[in-house]
């Protein structure tokens, strides 16, 4: 017998053997199946060519099979031996079809950070050569993710403010980015610290907000929804007391009301995913306490304006749950959070009642028209909109 033939025989390893099979080209002279199914072609000790005596003639070379290895989604060719390779052929996953792999594709590209934060915190700690020491207080991952969500909102602010002009969307006339910067700029990195936190947004669950899906869809979609809803007639409307009891349509108040049934269910899905988590309890005191601090204070005065961007931004932070559709509405809070700034500016939830407090406090040279008749020193009472009468006259007598 020729020495490749025995070296052959001898060489076909068992199943979960880490030794390489050998290919086909080694094995010129071996018939091999073209595929797992089709009839097995054996080579026995009588098959060999004349002359020729196998000291093994009961053995049986089957094909090659392909089996995919629990480590790896490499195929890997491994040499059975036997009847089993039929059984482990026939237990092998489906090859993925085009279609998989294009949606596959379409995941990685919805779900991939355009800047990777473990790389851009390694590139951090190497400009500022503090090493790679883990348990460096400079804010790690978390530091990461709050300085993309103040660049990217900031960004979107500013190239807000040119678009909504550009359609021709209802804006303030008079707000510029340079009134942006000098007014509302660092204000609005507090409300993006108060968001990054109590959102979540540091924790592992959420990715950062620099890739597409759920972050950059919706928050495209909030930030241009607020100001295409104004194309509406009726829903040319705010949200204060003066204006719901006095102003709003019918069709406003079914919209509002679908708003509120969207709400409702949205409440209950969040409040399972807290309380599969066990946070139901302090996700409510924490709820309770920013009702307390943020709104109730203000929401018995008259000159009480909810805005859009003050609105969003506090319903945003309560969709702190890890579930996608969780993170999406709170990508869809933050787009709108960033309408309203650019399109509007941050102008206070207080209106002008906040405004005459401040003029006046600050002794205001344009407010002395404002002072009473023989009195240098007092200012004539604000009168703010009276909701109970439909009553929205100011003085008519400032002079």
């Amino acid at each position: 017998m020729k020495g490749s033939n025995q070296q052959t025989y001898n060489r076909v390893p068992q199943l979960g053997s880490s030794s390489r099979c050998p290919s086909i080209n080694e094995q010129p002279d071996l018939p091999l199946s073209e595929s797992c199914h089709d009839g097995s072609r054996s080579r026995t000790g009588d098959s060999l060519p004349d002359g020729e005596f196998s000291p093994h003639p009961t053995i049986s070379i089957n094909p090659l099979a392909c089996i995919r290895s629990d480590e790896s989604s490499i195929r890997e060719e491994v040499c059975l031996q036997g009847d089993d390779f039929r059984d482990e052929c026939a237990r092998l996953p489906p090859r993925a079809s085009r279609h998989q792999y294009a949606w596959s594709m379409i995941k990685r590209i919805l779900t991939t950070n355009f800047v990777d934060d473990k790389g851009l915190l390694h590139l951090y700690r190497h400009l500022c050569r503090a090493g790679e020491d883990p348990d460096i207080d400079d804010g790690g991952l978390a530091m990461v993710k709050l300085i993309k969500l103040w660049v990217l909102s900031i960004i979107g602010i500013m190239l807000v403010h040119p678009l909504a002009r550009w359609m021709d969307w209802e804006i303030d006339e008079n707000y510029t980015l340079q009134d942006f910067v000098q007014y509302d700029f660092s204000i609005v990195l507090l409300d993006l610290l108060f968001f990054f936190v109590v959102g979540r947004l540091y924790n592992a669950s959420c990715r950062g907000i620099d890739h597409l899906f759920p972050w950059g869809i919706f928050i495209i979609l909030g930030s241009i929804y607020p100001s295409i809803a104004n194309d509406f007639a009726f829903l040319r409307h705010s949200i204060s007391m003066y204006d719901i009891m006095c102003s709003w349509p019918v069709p406003l108040f079914i919209y509002a009301l679908a708003l509120l049934v969207t709400a409702i269910v949205f409440g209950v899905a969040l409040i399972r995913s807290h309380h599969r988590r066990n946070v139901l309890r302090s996700r409510i005191v924490e709820a309770i306490t920013l009702l307390c601090l943020f709104i109730l204070p203000y929401v018995r005065s008259d000159t009480f304006h909810l805005h859009h961007w003050f609105g969003m931004w506090w319903l945003g932070m309560q969709s702190n749950a890890p579930e996608w559709w969780a993170r999406a509405f709170q990508a869809f809070a933050l787009g709108s959070y960033i309408n309203g700034i650019a399109v509007y500016g941050r102008d206070p939830i207080l209106g002008c009642g906040l405004a005459f407090y401040r003029s006046t406090n600050l002794g205001c040279e344009y407010m002395e028209c404002y002072k009473g008749a023989g009195n240098e020193t007092e200012y004539k009472d604000f009168v703010t909109p009276d909701w109970r009468m439909c009553n929205a006259a100011a003085l008519k007598d400032v002079t």
